[in-house]
């Protein structure tokens, strides 16, 4: 069977690349931030070194939407929009595993170690905004959702796999020996993702031939992006929501440097036993997620985050006072799984009660900066367990991250937010998808995307009606009602501008989803002028037209009525 390795042909593909790169990105985490720390506690290093150590690696996830515009303004479009990115991503990710070979002794070299476990969560970051960015350039609407499905559990096996893995190896054979298996493993993903291109006729390495197939696009100015998030991020119920997100992210980073240290100091695990534990437990934890989605959709986010956090106090405060039960193992394995399990159930429900309130068309960096505050409050929650972690016992440490999950409860019961009383600007539908052990994780942005070549669609206003244009190809999107309205020449006029040529070549691809409600596309021709061929949405009734087609509508020739007989009937 040919392997087709064009991004934008095969879906086959997609999911293949997807799920591989969001693997990649698994490695550091079940290496870095479950396995070594582990580690660290059972050769003797102190709890505020490594709570110091988890604080540090995770900024990289905080700060990673700052990746987002130098990607928009540093591109090589003879390679894709943004698959050089990921390429450099990924083999910078790949040679920093190396650098953790000069690292022999950790007790003493903790302060090396962190740099370089900064340095490989810098380029797993850098690499998720690429792939992520790349996967909504050239996924159809309708397998987004998909696509997320695959990518989320690559992550999933990716932690999960290494975290049970190098849990044993640091133990048996070191960590020069365990980074350089990881390392090997990130290069064969390297290796295989270079074997693929964006779009036909592109180049797969700097200096093979080929050319670019994409269009430079304007990336918005940091004034307008400002002004925008100004808009929406200042108001009350997004103030309280980065509340919320801070305190959840406190709590994770918090409980993420408590956790190990306990289990190996305290309850007497292995490296390997709390590595297995949370890479089993993840995995059960991401599925328990993935089937609380219909319940929030039900029940709403909110009440559901309340029920989950409720769990995570409970949990905390029920550790705290059945101090009597820490020599039975049974007790304290299932207290520690149910930690770990519910670490991604609670983010799941976070994620939904942030995704309610980006309704801008700046809402995938709106809700890039809701997840930049939750990354930044797991450090800032690593780090105080370190500072207080030798003038606390463990009881202590249990009732304080009781006492700061009821707070944030309390925080919660001020979020009120009701979608209807939003701005009646129409919009397409926002997906923020997926969930990850360092947030979410492939998100959508607000601006509805052209269905057939993915660019963004820019909203332009004539005759108090705002219609959908395609920045690239200059397709036209009306929803229902507005085609009536605009059909003369001189709406056609100001709003169909682009190549004719061009929109006869995507008049082709007539098989997509509605970019506004990714319903069914029907296939139609106009009653009035059968050579025009157009399609309509059977859900919401919205019609899309190629660039050329609004202008022919408009206008009517004695050449149409011949052309209605040379014209093919439309199957």
């Amino acid at each position: 069977m040919t392997i087709n390795w064009v991004l934008a042909e095969s879906s086959r593909m997609r999911y293949a690349a997807g799920s591989s790169m969001y693997f990649a990105q698994g490695i550091p985490y079940g290496l870095m931030n479950i396995a070594v720390p582990a580690w660290l506690a059972s050769k003797g290093v102190g709890a505020g070194e490594i709570a110091s150590f988890l604080a540090v690696i995770i900024l990289p996830w905080a700060f990673k939407l700052l990746s987002g515009p130098l990607m928009d303004r540093y591109q090589f479009l003879a390679m894709g929009r943004r698959r050089p990115w990921v390429l450099g991503a990924q083999l910078g990710m790949t040679l920093s595993f190396f650098g953790l070979v000069l690292v022999d002794n950790p007790a003493e070299q903790i302060g090396l170690l962190m740099i370089l476990g900064l340095l490989i969560n810098v380029f797993a970051a850098t690499q998720d905004v690429a792939v992520d960015g790349m996967s909504i350039d050239v996924t159809p609407v309708n397998e987004q959702g998909r696509l997320n499905g695959f990518m989320v559990f690559g992550k999933a096996i990716g932690w999960g796999t290494t975290s049970a893995v190098t849990g044993v190896m640091l133990v048996q054979f070191g960590l020069g020996v365990t980074a350089m298996t990881a390392a090997a493993v990130q290069a064969v993903v390297l290796l295989g993702f270079m074997l693929t291109m964006e779009r036909r006729g592109e180049r797969r390495l700097p200096w093979s031939s080929g050319e670019a197939m994409s269009e430079r696009r304007a990336a918005k100015s940091i004034a307008e992006l400002m002004k925008g998030l100004n808009a929406v991020l200042w108001t009350r119920v997004s103030l309280i929501l980065m509340a919320i997100m801070i305190f959840d992210g406190f709590i994770g980073g918090y409980g993420h440097a408590l956790m190990p240290i306990a289990a190996i100091n305290l309850f007497g695990f292995t490296t390997p036993q709390w590595s297995q534990l949370v890479a089993v437990m993840g995995l059960a934890g991401a599925a328990a997620a993935l089937v609380l989605g219909p319940m929030i959709d039900r029940f709403g986010a909110k009440r559901m985050l309340v029920l989950t956090i409720s769990l995570v106090a409970i949990h905390a405060f029920l550790l705290a006072e059945t101090q009597y039960l820490w020599e039975n193992a049974t007790y304290v394995k299932v207290m520690l799984a149910a930690w770990v399990m519910l670490g991604p159930v609670t983010m799941v429900c976070m994620i939904a009660l942030a995704m309610t309130i980006c309704s801008s068309g700046t809402s995938a960096t709106q809700f890039a900066i809701y997840m930049s505050l939750a990354n930044l409050g797991a450090s800032a929650g690593s780090k105080t367990y370190g500072l207080i972690a030798e003038q606390t016992s463990y009881v202590e440490a249990y009732l304080l991250l009781g006492a700061v999950t009821a707070a944030m409860i309390g925080i919660i019961l001020f979020h009120r937010h009701n979608p209807e009383r939003t701005s009646a600007r129409k919009r397409a539908p926002s997906y923020t998808v997926g969930m990850s052990t360092t947030g979410a994780g492939m998100y959508f942005s607000g601006e509805m995307r052209c269905p057939k070549c993915r660019s963004d669609m820019q909203q332009i206003m004539i005759d108090g009606t705002e219609v959908d244009r395609c920045s690239a190809c200059h397709g036209l999107w009306f929803d229902a009602g507005e085609l009536s309205k605009l059909r003369n020449k001189q709406a056609a006029a100001v709003l169909d501008i682009g190549d004719v040529t061009i929109g006869k070549e995507q008049n082709k691809i007539e098989r997509y989803r509605c970019p506004r409600c990714a319903g069914s596309m029907i296939r139609l021709v106009d009653p009035e002028q059968p050579h025009i061929w157009f399609e309509q949405c059977g859900s919401c009734h919205g019609s899309y037209f190629d660039a050329g087609e609004l202008t022919d509508l408009a206008t009517v020739s004695v050449s149409d009525f011949f052309k209605r007989f040379v014209t093919d009937e439309r199957s």
